[in-house]
């Protein structure tokens, strides 16, 4: 065979026309190549129909590249080592899909058994390939759906875990929340609420978002909140706590440019002081459904430097106030100002209509149909927390006196049943006070008087009152001789059983008879949900985009947890270290989330005197930007002098 593929015409040394027939018609590629370039001599005809007529070219020329030179190289070991080459899948790049062969590359020997060349061999895989691919690209989406769901399950745990374990009951408000954790585990994590009944009669609420995400943002949120918790506690000063959480931004970096609105209702209900620390403002509905969001008290995130100042707003009985984060305002595919606009509308159509079923209040309907229609109209991008109170009439206290009869228990249970079913106690608080309340009438009934007391003096009187602080506070009195436990078979059981269902039990016994009085702290449920946003429905923003021109930097898109890292490297680059002036636009950014405000405060802080390295905002009238910019006060221009911003 010569080096053009034709048989060289010598009778004992040829193959015959059905050795050549077979070569030139055998299904895969064939291929003989020789000599010291590797010379391809030969090709039959799949070779030819996938490569074209390369015969009489050395294989480096006809296979160029990153997809050539690999098997090139193996066929030159080949002809050096004498030992053949396998490959199980060679990738074949094509104009609109790739093929994939089984590769062997086979020493083609003299009869004295020197190598002169290789004999190359590929046998279409294209189609096991592929289903291979597909299944290992299943594969994978499981495994990383199964790692996301992992992840969300870390952080619902650790969220229920720092987050409060319910309400508190106090008089005089009713109050709900809901906490709906981000689908995109990246996105999740950093929220947090409480709310705290002073026993001075205030009331303490509280929403917060910390910078970032997943578990580090929702230890950093357990560490504030369990700060913010301990300090108001102490004297119930709001202030020194904010200024607590201050101290410690100051100390921890995951704690700076954290946000909170902060709300107090008074004892008598009428006012409400409250502070927006770089916060979504408040938003009050009054009861014929008419919404107003209370304008910023002027504090920025912590971190920030600025004062904490509590604004004052008048209440009225039935009016709802919202403390909510940014995700129920920043929902994908609208702005923030419509955002606004949707949840005012919203909160104000549900008031309105009132609808209060038997088993959910009016400000637990306004929790659940603000975050369910709200996340099922635009989606979702990041964890939703919401905590609503209402200004309702404080509940009468529960006044009974009975005959210490037998069937005096059966009336207690019934009328406590009702009464703490008005104050809003849930199932299981409920019973373990008539646990504990059956046993101190039980007690009374059967100890307290001997029996020749007239029915008149043998009496049982029960009072229940929700204290200020949270409590409810049940005490039983009779009019009859103490005994001391003890002193009769089986006496004394049942005090221990009703100290063992209460916070608190106290007795006191003297002439006029005996009062066993108990404190509960009963809570209301928070709702702490996962996201029900339809997968893909989180990505409504477009990532973020840079473009960098002489002293300005355009950004477009989401500057959020995702692009942080990129647009804090590029912001250093474009200020080569803080010694350049740089316009930031931020007409374009959809989306300007807490890691971005934290960046930006970074290097804002520090520009010098002489104004070098200093970073100007461009933020138009309207923009999200602008809206955000306004929340944390950061300073920023509408235009840029002598430019328009890009939109």
């Amino acid at each position: 065979m010569n080096h053009h593929g034709e048989v060289n015409n010598v009778a004992h040394e040829g193959p015959s026309e059905a050795a050549l027939a077979a070569f030139e018609h055998a299904p895969g590629l064939l291929a003989v190549a020789e000599g010291p370039d590797l010379v391809l001599t030969a090709m039959n005809a799949d070779s030819r129909a996938m490569f074209g007529d390369l015969r009489g070219r050395p294989a480096a020329e006809a296979f160029p590249g990153p997809a050539g030179a690999p098997i090139v190289a193996r066929a030159r070991e080949v002809v050096a080592s004498g030992v053949p080459f396998v490959a199980e899948e060679w990738r074949v790049p094509g104009s609109t899909t790739d093929a994939f062969y089984r590769c062997v590359l086979s020493p083609w020997r003299d009869e004295d058994g020197r190598v002169r060349g290789v004999i190359a061999q590929g046998d279409d895989r294209t189609e096991s390939a592929h289903r291979r691919a597909a299944s290992a690209a299943v594969a994978r989406t499981r495994e990383a759906r199964a790692r996301t769901d992992a992840t969300t399950e870390v952080l619902v745990t650790l969220q229920d875990a720092m987050l409060p374990d319910g309400l508190p009951i106090v008089p005089g408000l009713s109050l709900a929340a809901r906490y709906l954790l981000a689908e995109d585990g990246a996105s999740a994590g950093g929220d947090w609420f409480d709310v705290l009944a002073l026993p001075d009669g205030r009331t303490v609420m509280v929403v917060g978002d910390v910078v970032g995400h997943g578990v580090r943002a929702s230890v950093v949120m357990g560490e504030l909140r369990t700060l913010f918790e301990e300090r108001v506690r102490l004297d119930g000063d709001v202030v020194a706590a904010l200024e607590a959480l201050e101290r410690r931004a100051h100390r921890v970096a995951a704690a700076r440019s954290a946000t909170l609105a902060v709300a107090v209702v008074s004892a008598d209900r009428r006012t409400l002081h409250y502070c927006t620390a770089g916060h979504p403002p408040p938003l009050v509905s009054s009861a014929a459904g008419e919404t107003t969001y209370l304008p910023g008290s002027g504090a920025a995130p912590l971190g920030a430097g600025y004062p904490f100042v509590l604004q004052e707003h008048p209440l009225s009985e039935g009016d709802v106030v919202l403390l909510y984060s940014d995700g129920l305002v920043e929902r994908p595919g609208r702005s923030v100002s419509q955002n606004t606009l949707d949840l005012a509308h919203l909160v104000g159509r549900v008031v309105a209509a009132a609808p209060q079923a038997d088993d959910e209040s009016l400000v637990e309907c306004v929790a659940r149909r603000t975050v369910e229609d709200l996340t099922r109209a635009g989606g979702m991008e990041d964890d939703v927390t919401l905590l609503a109170a209402q200004v309702v009439a404080a509940p009468a206290p529960l006044e009974l006196v009975l005959p210490a009869l037998p069937d005096t228990l059966r009336v207690v249970r019934h009328d406590l049943s009702t009464w703490l079913d008005s104050v809003g106690v849930g199932r299981l608080d409920e019973l373990a006070l008539q646990h504990a309340v059956g046993e101190l009438v039980s007690n009374a009934v059967e100890h307290a008087y001997p029996p020749d007391v007239s029915r008149a003096e043998a009496v049982v009187a029960v009072r229940g009152d929700l204290l200020p602080g949270g409590a409810i506070e049940l005490s039983v009195r009779d009019h009859g001789r103490w005994r001391a436990p003890g002193a009769e078979r089986g006496r004394g059981r049942g005090l221990a059983m009703a100290r063992g269902f209460a916070d608190e039990l106290h007795v006191r016994h003297g002439e006029e008879g005996t009062r066993v009085w108990l404190r509960y702290w009963p809570s209301t449920e928070a709702g702490l949900l996962t996201s029900s946003a339809a997968p893909g429905r989180s990505q409504g923003h477009e990532p973020m985009v840079m473009e960098a021109d002489e002293g300005r930097l355009a950004l477009r898109g989401a500057v959020d947890q995702r692009s942080a890292d990129e647009f804090r490297r590029r912001l250093a680059h474009a200020t080569r270290g803080g010694t350049r002036e740089v316009w930031i636009d931020l007409s374009g950014v959809t989306l300007l989330a807490s890691a971005g405000v934290q960046t930006l405060f970074e290097v804002l802080e520090p520009a010098d005197d002489r104004g070098a390295g200093r970073v100007r905002l461009v933020a138009p009238m309207g923009s999200p930007a602008q809206h955000v910019l306004d929340l944390v006060r950061l300073p920023y221009v509408t235009e840029r002098a002598g430019d328009r911003p890009s939109s």
